[in-house]
């Protein structure tokens, strides 16, 4: 619920702030954005420290779990700046950002495809 509040008197402020100093108006935004973020990854260390637990009970070592973590961080900051381009008026940006985080969850995903395709072709062979 504080979240919802800061986040509102926020909006209002900035649109305020808007008419006057767009830039300080996108900043305020911008530096909300990144501050919620880290509020809710906080709010949720609970939950995927319980579902580190649950899929290294499953069989996945420390390694294959973490990149669930950054994929979740990679998702997140992506989100974050195209929705800051996206207010800015940058579509192209936008874009560029979408595309960069999709290119930066598959080369995180590489390592995890490698015992994948091992596996595969030993049950092929």
């Amino acid at each position: 619920m504080q979240a919802a509040g800061l986040t509102v008197t926020a909006v209002l402020t900035a649109k305020l702030l808007e008419r006057y100093a767009k830039e300080q108006a996108m900043l305020l935004s911008l530096l909300l954005g990144i501050s919620l973020t880290a509020a809710a990854i906080l709010a949720l260390t609970p939950v995927l420290n319980r579902a580190d637990t649950l899929l290294a009970g499953a069989g996945l070592n420390p390694e294959q779990t973490a990149v669930i973590g950054k994929a979740l961080g990679i998702c997140c900051v992506t989100e974050l700046a195209a929705g800051v381009c996206q207010d800015a008026g940058e579509s192209a940006l936008k874009t560029a950002a979408v595309l960069f985080g999709r290119a930066a969850l598959l080369l995180l995903a590489l390592p995890l495809i490698d015992p994948l395709m091992t596996l595969i072709g030993e049950l092929l062979a």
